[in-house]
């Protein structure tokens, strides 16, 4: 979630993988017979498997044999680090012998401070059933969808007693997961409308600000919190506590103090999450994005063309415009061009 903690391992697609580490694991003694017409409840756990010491969110589940998902009661959300908790989903459609599947998803987050990173996973169980006139009983196979790396496990039925034709589950199965990026977008758990990305290698670019007033143009954000800070006080490059310093000016290029003042030493914070590019209000005055008045701890996703006014009463003073470069559906670049320009100005 931020540099500091995991030294950049944060990918572009905003996945830590030492944070973000769900398991699903069917357990021994899940009843897996049920009659051809019949319904098969499908008990498992879901597992954080991360060692750090941060909790995972199981934030929704769903289930289906075709067509749409079917959204699953779940009683609990956290799992700690290395922690268990009990689910289960029913296959509904067991309405004739031979090959049917199940497939399980779930979404997950993690958070730090106020920000929160949201993915979808899924697994798939196929479920083998002959007909009750065949001699050899009904037959359960679960795999994982991976054929490479999964394990395996049939259930054979060919006795009417005995252990052997129990049809439960001998030995716990940790199914291999699948990251499911399309679906992400689907249920609105990242990006943003139209599909469009923006990753956390997006470059940003500053027009119209003096050359000391914000860190070096071209790079991702990478400060210590993750966050890039635009304030009154000067930037940590030259000693301060912003990454972007935001002054008003008369038009005549001078600073403009008393109007200066309302901007708050740390005004507001832009982001990356979930593939959206977010602002949060910190100052207590507020602001604008386009037209739109924004007060302290609110936040607003931006898009492109947007027009962010940081001096709330008196909107016309200093205003930065926000553009994307992208290829293909992903934000590669995020310019931020304030009006009126101070690039040539003196401080």
């Amino acid at each position: 979630m931020a540099f500091a903690e995991c030294g950049g391992l944060v990918g572009a697609d905003g996945q830590c993988q030492v944070c973000v580490g769900p398991k699903l694991i069917i357990e021994p003694g899940a009843t897996m017979h049920a009659p051809v017409g019949g319904s098969v409840a499908l008990p498992f756990a879901l597992m954080n498997a991360s060692l750090k010491d941060r909790p995972l969110f199981i934030t929704g589940l769903w289930s289906r044999e075709a067509g749409d998902w079917r959204k699953e009661r779940l009683g609990w959300e956290e799992l700690g680090p290395q922690e268990r908790a009990p689910a289960s989903v029913i296959a509904r459609e067991i309405d004739k012998p031979g090959m049917h599947e199940i497939e399980i998803m779930f979404a997950v987050s993690t958070r730090y401070k106020q920000r929160e990173e949201r993915f979808a996973f899924s697994t798939r169980v196929l479920l083998t059933v002959q007909g009750e006139s065949s001699s050899s009983g009904p037959t359960i196979q679960i795999s994982s969808e991976n054929e490479m790396n999964g394990n395996v496990i049939q259930i054979h039925d060919n006795t009417a007693g005995g252990e052997e034709g129990s049809g439960k589950v001998i030995e716990a199965i940790d199914m291999n997961v699948v990251r499911l990026d399309r679906e992400e977008a689907t249920l609105g758990l990242r990006g943003m409308e139209g599909d469009l990305h923006v990753r956390r290698s997006a470059a940003f670019h500053f027009d119209g600000f003096p050359e000391n007033d914000h860190i070096p143009s071209g790079f991702p954000i990478m400060t210590p919190d993750g966050l890039l800070a635009f304030g009154r006080e000067r930037s940590r490059e030259t000693g301060g506590a912003s990454d972007v310093r935001l002054l008003v000016t008369s038009p005549s290029g001078q600073v403009d103090n008393g109007l200066s003042l309302l901007v708050s030493r740390r005004h507001f914070d832009l982001f990356v999450e979930n593939d959206c590019l977010v602002l949060r209000v910190r100052g207590r005055n507020g602001l604008q994005v386009n037209g739109e008045v924004l007060s302290c701890e609110e936040r607003a996703v931006l898009k492109d063309g947007d027009t962010i006014e940081p001096v709330r009463d008196h909107p016309g003073t200093v205003a930065l415009t926000v553009r994307f470069d992208r290829e293909h559906r992903r934000v590669t670049g995020v310019k931020l061009t304030r009006k009126p320009s101070l690039r040539d100005a003196s401080q």
